[in-house]
This record gives structure tokens, C-alpha cells and sequence, in this order.
């Protein structure tokens, strides 16, 4: 999406179709698997008129959220503006244009996003979202009727439009074509027209956020950089996490007098950008803005809890899918126990990356002073300095830390143990029903984004703390580099043992985020051989990494194109 892309105008034409074929055709030229141009540069947001300008046009809006709304509802008197009435015009045609159906699509997507990603973002609420779904249906049907000024418009509003629409985006942008066989024709569509509701309220939003405005802006981000604009998406991250902080979400106290469902829906959101400000950091160097040393009172704000120990009464409609509301609790407990795992993960190593950073920079201002006094007749000063080995009380502080880190995943539910992976692969059987189906499919790609993350996290913790005590930290053994490079192959050999047992399906619908894990074992792969010439460790390494090129080829990922080209075997 680079700059100069056709966006979807606030004032529409009568000739709808027309336009929406126009944008439609300026869209067409690539899919959401390649990367859009070479104009990311972090810098500047490619959707020309959707930068959040504050436009004078905008009024404030009620975004108060009632029960059962999940910061979707606003004042259900208010009129649908004409902003509004052109956007649905314009979403409907581009669709039909594309040769599908809004309600079907809309539907489709809304489901598959429960069924797949839901586990990894369950930063909306199903009765909520689908409940708005049914309103824009209803919308849509009233606008090719020409009555479009029934009670059946009063509630949907832009919140609810931007929100549905994103997830639709997120649906259509992450799942794989076997799953969802529209969703390169749509991604872009629904993304632009998401983007722009957001910024049609975007000074409203700003001045009275909700849980809605920090889930839209998470799944732009997220969509961007699925889309191949890592620096877009970077930019519009910090802007969802910047208001997180604004709102004091850090701070439990802050949700205290809330409705229930969302005090829940923005603790969640608090906790999932946490997690990607640390997955940005450790990955993408980007800098840590969230954590404890952030905030004078540290963060007190309570890990997620399902849905049903927040509002027992609440039960979805019937339809005829499954549904994350109407789940037993016990695998709504399952969902939420892996989620906040997964944070646990990113918390601890984090911790440790931090404490890490604290020696070091003890060490060197030691030295540094050191050397200061003994060269303060040359006037010279003394250039950084390596690491030395730790001390005790920091090899302790350390040991507490990683056995914290080591032992995350020990207490989750069988469902996302890793041996459920390789039951799975074994098991030629089918699920005895569709709603089992259903369930077991979130909790394959919850459990398949835990088992990879955890060995991401372990092959970056070996690199950082070989370089402190690469003889005898946390099981090390005696032997110098070669040793630390066996256990670096032995982690790598472990994920990608995960990769294997784990459905394709999984793995693709885990997104770019999972391929820049897998890519960082590659090249750590890639390290270990050219450092070991023709050693035994070297065959090792080499063999895994041709195994994990495949499989990143596979994925259809930019990350394999620089990983060969960094092997030099192009």
C-alpha cells in the first residue's frame, strides 16, 4: 500500500459501483503475500487522507460502552451520518465488485476469526461483534430497499464499522487460501474502509478511548504488517500503545467502576500490546516502551480471565457455528490460560534481556571509570569495553529469572502441551463433531505459537547469556564456543520439531510474527556454520537449515528470500 494508493473517499459518488471497480483495479496488481514496494520507510503512512488528520468535519461521538456492547454501542439515538451511509455504499460495492456478497463475506470471515485467531488477539467480544455484524446486515439491506432511515440503523455507528471491518481485514490478511479462499480479493477492502471510519472519529476516539480503540488500531497494525509494511505497522503499534498508556491501563485501579466486559476487553488490550512491545523489541530491536520501570508504581493491572468469570449471565445467540461465548468454561479457561502463558513468556525473558543490559552497563561504567583514572594524564577515553564474568549475587538473580522463564509452559492445560502436537500428527482419526473440530483447532494454533515462541525466546536467551558465562550458566557445560553451538543446534532441532508435527495451516495462520521466530533459527542455523567449517556441529546445523528453508519457502515468506541470500547457496 504505497503512497499514492487510491483510498476509499469519505464522499461517495452516486455511481458506487464505478468507483468501487476503480479502486478495486488499483488494488489488484499484487496480493497480500508479496511485499507492497519498497516505500516503508517507518516514516510515512502509505494511505494517503487516512493519517488521522483531525478533520473539522468530525464531531464528538458518546463512545461510552454499555453492557454487552464491548465498546462497540453509542448513543443509540443518534442519527447515521452521511460519512457512514457512503462508507457501507462503498464496501458494499466493492465487494460485489470483487463477486461476493457483505453479509456471506462479512459472516464468513467473522467465523473463521473466532475459529483460528481468536486465541492469539481475543481482544473482541463474539455476542458483541457479531451482534454489530447483524446491524450493518440489516444496514445493507434497508440501503438496496431504499429505506434507509429505520430503527434498525440507530445503533450501528463508525466504532462498530471500524471494529468489524478490521477483523474481517485481520481474517482476510492472515488465513491461508486452503481456509479462506477470499481473502486476497477482500484484505485490501476491508482494511482501507476500516482505516477510514477509524479516522472519521479519530479526535472523538482520542478524547474518550475505549477497549475498541485500542483493538482497531492493533489489527491495522497487525494487517500492515502482514501486508509487508513493518514500519507503518510499527507506527500505528505505537500509537494504540501510547494511548494504552494515556488511559493508565498499567494500573488495575483504573479499570475499577468499569461494566465488566470492559474493564476485561481493555485489560486484555493492555496485555497483547505488551506482549508485542516485547516480540518488537526482541525480534525487530525495536526499544521497550511497557514495562514495570515504565511506571512509578510498576504495572499491577491482573492477567485476562475468560469471559464467563466476568459476566455469567451472558450467552451468545444461537447459530449455526460455535461460539466463543457459549463454550464450556473449561476450554474458555484452556484459551485464556494459553494467552496468558504466552505473556508470562515474553514477560520473563524479557526480564532477564533487561537484567542483562543492567550488568553490562554496570560493568562497563566500572570500567570506563577505571580506566578514566589511570588515563586522565593522556586525555584519551577508554573505548567500551567487553563483559566480564558476573558475580554471584547476579548469577543468582539470574538463575531465579530463567528458571521463571523455563518453567512458563509447565502448568498449561493438556490441550496445548506439546505433546499434543505430535498426538495430532499421529492420529488419523477424525473429530467426532464440528464443534470439536472447532475447538481443537483453536487450541492447535495457540499451542503451536507457544511451543515456537518458547524456543525463539530459548535460542535468544543462549546468545545473550553465552557472552556473560558461556562455560557455566544454567546448565552449560565445560568446552568452550563448540558446546554452546551443540546446545544452540539441540534448541533449533526442537522447533523444528514442533514445525513438523504442527498442521501447515497452523503455522501459516500464526502470520509474520512466527516467521521472524522461525528466521531468527535460521540464522543462528547459519552462524554455527560458518563458524565450525566442517565439524560434525556444522553437518548439523546444516542439515536443520536446508529443512527449515524449505519450510519457509513454503510459507511463501520474505524472510527465506534473506536467508538465502545471507547462506550464499542462491
Amino acid at each position: 500500500m504505497q503512497s499514492g494508493s487510491p483510498i476509499v473517499s469519505d464522499q461517495i459518488s452516486p455511481t458506487a459501483d464505478a468507483a468501487a471497480a476503480a479502486t478495486l483495479r488499483s488494488l489488484a496488481w499484487r496480493s497480500p503475500s508479496t511485499p507492497h514496494g519498497d516505500g516503508d520507510n517507518g516514516g510515512d503512512n502509505g494511505f494517503t487522507g487516512l493519517d488521522h488528520a483531525i478533520s473539522p468535519g468530525v464531531t464528538a461521538i458518546d463512545l461510552a460502552s454499555p453492557p454487552l456492547c464491548g465498546g462497540l454501542c453509542t448513543n443509540a439515538g443518534a442519527h447515521v451520518d452521511s460519512g457512514l451511509l457512503d462508507r457501507a455504499r462503498s464496501l458494499v460495492a466493492a465487494l460485489r465488485y470483487a463477486g461476493h456478497d457483505v453479509g456471506v463475506l462479512m459472516s464468513r470471515s467473522l467465523d473463521l476469526f473466532f475459529e483460528y485467531l481468536y486465541p492469539l488477539t481475543p481482544l473482541v467480544h463474539e455476542t458483541s461483534l457479531k451482534g454489530a455484524l447483524g446491524e450493518f446486515i440489516s444496514f445493507t439491506n434497508s440501503m438496496s430497499s431504499g429505506n434507509h432511515q429505520g430503527s434498525h440503523l440507530e445503533p450501528w455507528r463508525e466504532p462498530a464499522f471500524a471494529s468489524v471491518t478490521a477483523v474481517a481485514a485481520a481474517s482476510a490478511f492472515f488465513l491461508p487460501k486452503d481456509i479462506f479462499p477470499e481473502g486476497r480479493s477482500v484484505c485490501d477492502i476491508l482494511l482501507s474502509h476500516s482505516r477510514a471510519s477509524l479516522n472519521s472519529y479519530v479526535e472523538a476516539d482520542l478524547a474518550s478511548p475505549n477497549a475498541n480503540s485500542l483493538a482497531v488500531r492493533y489489527f491495522h497494525s497487525n494487517c500492515l504488517h502482514a501486508a509487508g509494511l513493518p514500519g507503518q505497522s510499527w507506527l500505528v503499534f505505537g500509537e494504540a500503545s501510547r494511548l494504552a498508556q494515556s488511559m493508565q491501563l498499567y494500573d488495575d485501579n483504573a479499570l475499577a467502576g468499569l461494566d465488566p466486559l470492559e474493564a476485561e476487553l481493555r485489560r486484555r488490550a493492555f496485555w497483547i500490546l505488551y506482549m508485542g512491545d516485547k516480540s518488537a523489541a526482541i525480534l525487530n530491536n525495536r526499544p521497550i516502551t511497557i514495562h514495570k520501570f515504565s511506571f512509578e508504581s510498576g504495572i499491577t493491572t491482573t492477567y485476562p480471565r475468560a469471559f464467563h468469570e466476568n459476566e455469567a449471565s451472558v450467552v451468545s445467540p444461537t447459530s449455526n457455528n460455535p461460539n466463543v461465548d457459549s463454550m464450556p468454561m473449561s476450554h474458555a479457561r484452556t484459551l485464556i490460560e494459553g494467552f496468558n502463558a504466552n505473556l508470562r513468556l515474553w514477560e520473563t525473558s524479557s526480564d532477564i534481556l533487561l537484567e542483562l543490559r543492567l550488568i553490562r552497563d554496570r560493568q562497563q561504567q566500572d570500567r570506563v571509570d577505571g580506566s578514566v583514572a589511570l588515563s586522565s594524564e593522556l586525555g584519551n577515553v577508554p573505548a567500551a569495553v567487553e563483559l566480564q564474568q558476573i558475580s554471584d549475587l547476579e548469577r543468582q538473580r539470574l538463575d531465579r529469572l530463567y528458571v521463571r522463564f523455563v518453567t512458563c509452559l509447565d502448568t498449561l492445560p493438556p490441550p496445548l502441551q506439546s505433546y499434543t502436537l505430535a498426538l495430532l500428527s499421529t492420529d488419523s482419526s477424525t473429530t467426532s463433531s464440528t464443534t470439536e473440530a472447532f475447538r481443537t483447532n483453536q487450541c492447535i494454533v495457540q499451542c503451536a505459537n507457544l511451543q515456537v515462541s518458547v524456543h525463539c525466546l530459548r535460542m535468544i536467551l543462549a546468545q545473550k547469556l553465552e557472552v556473560l558465562a558461556p562455560s557455566s550458566l544454567f546448565g552449560g557445560s565445560p568446552g568452550g564456543l563448540g558446546h554452546a553451538d551443540l546446545q544452540k543446534t539441540e534448541i533449533a532441532r526442537d522447533m523444528l520439531r514442533v514445525i513438523q508435527e504442527a498442521p501447515f495451516w497452523s503455522l501459516q495462520v500464526n502470520g509474520e510474527p512466527y516467521v521472524e521466530k522461525i528466521r531468527l533459527i535460521g540464522a543462528s542455523l547459519l552462524e554455527i556454520i560458518h563458524r565450525n567449517g566442517s565439524s560434525p556441529i556444522a553437518v548439523r546445523a546444516r542439515a536443520d537449515f536446508t529443512v527449515l528453508l524449505d519450510l519457509l519457502t513454503r510459507l511463501d515468506s520474505r524472510a527465506s528470500d534473506a536467508l538465502r541470500n545471507d547462506s550464499g547457496w542462491a
